[in-house]
């Protein structure tokens, strides 16, 4: 696994006006094969994982609603993990989302043989204290049409007490995949001697959640 550290702000000042948020952005690039272990960067802290899946138009309604994002892709649910579902509209279509609280040592084996493609574009994790529980996480962006106004409530949970990063995930042109680490400052164990001499996004792919 190779780390940076965005310190020029490149990723979020798309989007924000750097300067007045309390994130720290890191980016690691990994092979799938390197068996990454996200729980060492956030030791004892949880993570709700959230993988969704849009409505197919072909198919009935009520048939495509069973099939939920774990089913579809062939996630099945720990011992003692806690599920939660939940549906809403994205543009008219109905987006079915499905959210996995465990510890992070559980979700990198949960989410280890997710393909490349659906973990760019369908997978996010949110990383909290022990003591947060999903109802404090405030999903009402999702109601939200303009995807840009979208994604900046998005990442605003980070200033929810107890929220500690947001994992966002992409691939890059040469085959690696990225995890994209938005975090409140202070809050990971990552140490990083590299920073991103050049604005990347030519090379990557980093989807917007929800988008």
């Amino acid at each position: 696994m190779t780390s940076y550290i965005d310190s020029n702000n490149y990723y979020l000042s798309k989007f924000f006006n750097y300067e007045l948020l309390n994130y720290d952005i890191f980016w690691l690039f990994y092979s799938q094969r390197d068996g990454i272990q996200m729980a060492d960067l956030f030791p004892n802290q949880k993570v709700y994982s959230f993988l969704w899946e849009y409505s197919d138009e072909n198919i009935l309604i009520k048939i495509d609603e069973w099939k939920r994002a774990f089913r579809r892709n062939n996630i099945n649910i720990s011992l003692g993990a806690k599920l939660y579902t939940q549906n809403y509209l994205s543009a008219d279509r109905i987006v079915y989302l499905d959210c996995l609280e465990t510890d992070l040592k559980i979700s990198d084996e949960q989410f280890k043989d997710l393909t490349a493609y659906n973990i760019g574009q369908h997978f996010f994790q949110i990383v909290t204290e022990m003591h947060t529980s999903f109802v404090d996480i405030n999903l009402n962006f999702l109601e939200i049409s303009d995807r840009v106004e979208k994604f900046k409530e998005f990442v605003r949970i980070l200033d929810t007490d107890g929220v500690q990063a947001l994992i966002l995930n992409g691939y890059s042109h040469n085959g690696e995949l990225i995890k994209l680490c938005i975090c409140n400052k202070g809050c990971t164990l990552l140490n990083v001697d590299k920073t991103l001499p050049l604005d990347i996004f030519e090379n990557t792919f980093v989807a917007i959640p929800f988008h």
